[in-house]
């Protein structure tokens, strides 16, 4: 394969759905199969060229991408004010998580989806989200992270707010929408002001010029509050419930790794920006103290919900705050020994949690709404008995919620290990926090498995869902079962990289 085309995959990663977020609405003007044609073609040449960049960071090492230069790093200062996308670990990481989302979200979307109209919309849309947080998580100057910051927030709105029929789904748009707007004007402040302070925003040179002064306090508490609130972040996830239950069913799990690409575009803001501009300490314990209390709340909403989505909306709260934990006692200690004896354990296990949770909660939630398709009911009270019509997706739910659970052997036992292990070194109660959360959570989730599939026939439903359903959801349920298999690889071959990919190495 020609190097210019390996050197220049970071750009065909963003440009490919782009691309075809405009081909598939012109596609539609000749027939509906061509049209979904193109939705999937789109999706595998965005994946194939991950996989690509991906291959190139692991193989080859990093590189950093310029726009409309001839050179893989730039040699000029002039340079840095050119569009720069970084091909690391760190982003082939967040990549690789977005990709396979996408893909299980984007096959389920053909049945789940049929019998709408202005399907072709819908695919605009969906590759825009892609684009978006793409852009988002690949970008190295604080410009263009909100230009694609924005792009992810409008197309997702537009997901979200899809089944126009619906008052609940256009509601929710309207939360989204706003705490949307509200976090894109805060982070347009802070980049104003670390531009007027410094001249610059690209993450390199902006990086060497940070004194820690009052301009790069305020700019760094701005943007853990916005990128917190996205990822949705107790107490900043009053949206979060509303927008995962009332989201099409496909789109739901969409929308989720969209907040967990929140979560990898803070990672790198506050490791890359702002570790040697002041102390690390009291930013670890603010991340340290907003994960505790999403697990906490997260956990404690969802004894309360009867309906299945909200449900295992909260449970999405509640892991988040796993992985802010779990970064934040890695970022707390950067500056100690501590860092080489458990803080590189617990950023491993934070990065290594976050891949877990975008492909296990993407199977819960599509699995959730094949419930829901095949039913017509969310209220757990009603559902029963759907494990003898629904064999598979009962295997598919029951996989992805013994994995948000932590039981072993599966992969969220795996990253939930290396966080305990790591927090407990740095305080015991940490540990004993998440593991209580952990126990509540398999409770939980026992909850919904006795509700809804086991129990007599009740009739509900006729069969299984359509075979395009039950193959996306297969495809995550093979890289749950990869994961789980192969923890000691994933962390060696890919979070490892990613650790390095922001410049922190035991």
């Amino acid at each position: 394969m020609s190097m210019d085309l390996v050197s220049a995959s970071p750009a065909f990663v963003l440009g490919i759905p782009l691309l075809f977020a405009f081909l598939t609405p012109l596609a539609n003007r000749v027939s509906k199969d061509l049209r979904d044609a193109m939705f999937v073609i789109g999706l595998l040449l965005t994946a194939l060229f991950v996989g690509i960049m991906a291959y190139e960071v692991y193989t080859s090492g990093s590189w950093i991408y310029v726009f409309g230069s001839e050179e893989s790093r730039p040699t000029q200062t002039a340079s840095y004010f050119r569009i720069m996308f970084a091909a690391d670990g760190f982003s082939a990481l967040a990549s690789i998580t977005m990709v396979i989302t996408a893909l299980g979200a984007g096959l389920y979307s053909f049945a789940y989806m049929e019998g709408n109209t202005g399907m072709e919309k819908f695919y605009t849309l969906f590759f825009l989200t892609l684009a978006g947080v793409m852009g988002m998580v690949l970008t190295a100057d604080l410009f263009n992270l909100f230009v694609w910051f924005e792009v992810t927030s409008i197309a997702s709105c537009g997901l979200v707010a899809f089944q126009n029929y619906k008052v609940k789904s256009v509601e929710a748009a309207l939360k989204y929408m706003f705490i949307s707007v509200l976090g894109g004007l805060f982070f347009l402040v802070s980049i104003g002001l670390l531009y007027g302070e410094y001249g610059v925003l690209n993450f390199f040179l902006l990086a060497d010029a940070l004194t820690g002064g009052m301009i790069d306090k305020v700019a760094l508490s701005i943007i853990i509050v916005v990128f917190a609130m996205k990822a949705s972040s107790v107490p900043m996830h009053m949206w979060a419930p509303d927008v995962y239950a009332e989201s099409p069913g496909s789109v739901t799990p969409f929308i989720a790794i969209t907040s967990l690409g929140s979560l990898f575009v803070l990672t790198r803001i506050i490791f890359t920006l702002f570790r040697y501009s002041f102390g690390v300490a009291a930013v670890g314990h603010l991340l340290i103290i907003l994960g505790l209390l999403s697990m906490f709340v997260g956990i404690s909403m969802a004894l309360k919900q009867s309906d299945v989505k909200r449900l295992i909306a909260y449970l999405s709260v509640s892991q988040i705050g796993y992985m802010l934990m779990a970064i934040g006692v890695a970022f707390a200690t950067l500056d100690s020994a501590d860092y080489s004896s458990f803080g590189a354990m617990a950023l491993e296990g934070g990065l290594f949690h976050m891949i877990n949770d975008g492909v296990y909660k993407a199977l819960l939630f599509l699995s959730a709404a094949s419930v829901v398709y095949a039913t017509g009911i969310g209220d757990l009270n009603k559902l029963g008995g759907l494990a003898h019509k629904m064999p598979y997706t009962t295997m598919f739910f029951l996989l992805g919620g013994l994995s948000i659970a932590g039981v072993p052997p599966l992969s969220g036992f795996s990253s939930k290990l290396l966080i305990y292990q790591s927090v407990y070194l740095y305080h015991p109660i940490l540990a004993i926090i998440a593991l209580v959360v952990s126990i509540i959570t398999f409770a939980l989730i026992g909850k919904i498995f006795y509700s809804a599939f086991l129990g007599p026939d009740q009739g509900l439903t006729r069969g299984e869902v359509p075979r395009s359903m039950l193959v996306a959801m297969g495809i995550l349920t093979v890289v749950v079962i990869l994961f789980s298999l192969f923890p000691n690889y994933v962390v060696a071959e890919i979070v490892v990289p990613a650790v390095e990919g922001l410049g922190v190495v035991a």
